[in-house]
């Protein structure tokens, strides 16, 4: 039960996080031409996968105190994106010796969620 309270915490505060910077940087574009970009959401789901990257370097070498995961890596940093995830997982495969099943997740993960999104779309706007 811990563990979900700090998954909940950790998530709740990288919600936050991730909607005042997207906010921000995207403010701050809407001048440029950048306006019509979601250069917010790019920019958390870059900064979400090099902080990731970051945490898991950093913790491979050490022995971790069992908060650190719940909190920073699956509460946080899935709520700040989950991009993040989709990344470290996507590495896990290539470094492993899977590159075909890295490429392979990388296709079928952006395919399958667009087209998930349309259909969602489409579904709702025909009822």
């Amino acid at each position: 039960m811990n563990h979900v309270f700090l998954i909940f915490l950790g998530g709740g505060l990288g919600s936050v996080a991730r909607w005042g910077l997207s906010s921000g940087i995207q403010t701050l574009a809407k001048n440029t031409s950048l306006k019509n970009f979601p250069i917010g959401i790019l920019t958390c789901n870059v900064l979400g996968c090099f902080l990731i990257g970051c945490l898991f370097g950093f913790l491979t070498s050490k022995t971790t105190p069992a908060w650190v995961m719940p909190l920073l890596a699956t509460g946080f940093l899935g709520g700040f994106t989950t991009f993040s995830t989709f990344a470290k997982d996507t590495h896990s495969l290539w470094v492993n010796g899977l590159t075909y099943l890295a490429f392979f997740k990388i296709i079928l993960s952006v395919a399958l969620g667009v087209a998930a999104v349309f259909i969602g779309i489409k579904i709702t706007q025909s009822t």
